[in-house]
């Protein structure tokens, strides 16, 4: 039988979240928050946008940035690096490539547009297949601008 990972878990539960009809940023909110619900319900600990730390002798350890969700899982398991974008950023693929080096085990969610967010040794992805949807700005009425 084979062994379920924690990327093709958070992934069956990704895809089954309805993020239908919200805007891009709802969405991103949402993904992060189903996540996060996702590691609790295991037992694990989270914390976002947590700072990607790499071991000493890195020569780019003081230009890597932060990740959208840091998961501590227990019984030594490796801790995940997850980056959630709506967009092609190949920042997050080089966060995410840190922070594997680091002994983490990185996970890109990937959603927003057509283009395939790639195939990376370290890095696992899940592409989720949504349409970016801008939040609309509210004008004011007619009658106000002559108020």
């Amino acid at each position: 039988m084979p062994t379920v990972t924690a990327t093709d878990d958070l992934a069956t539960v990704l895809f089954a979240t309805d993020l239908s009809g919200i805007s891009t940023g709802a969405i991103t909110a949402r993904i992060t928050g189903e996540v996060v619900a996702w590691a609790r319900a295991r037992g694990w600990t989270t914390r976002t946008e947590a700072r990607v730390e790499v071991p000493t002798g890195q020569a780019a350890a003081d230009q890597l940035g932060f990740v959208d969700v840091v998961v501590r899982r227990a019984d030594r398991l490796p801790d995940l690096a997850i980056e959630i974008d709506s967009a092609d950023k190949p920042w997050s693929v080089i966060k995410l490539q840190h922070a594997a080096a680091a002994g983490m085990h990185a996970i890109w969610v990937r959603w927003g547009d057509e283009k395939w967010a790639g195939v990376y040794d370290e890095v696992d992805v899940i592409q989720l297949s949504l349409a970016r949807r801008p939040a609309h700005k509210r004008r004011p009425r007619q009658l106000s601008i002559w108020g």
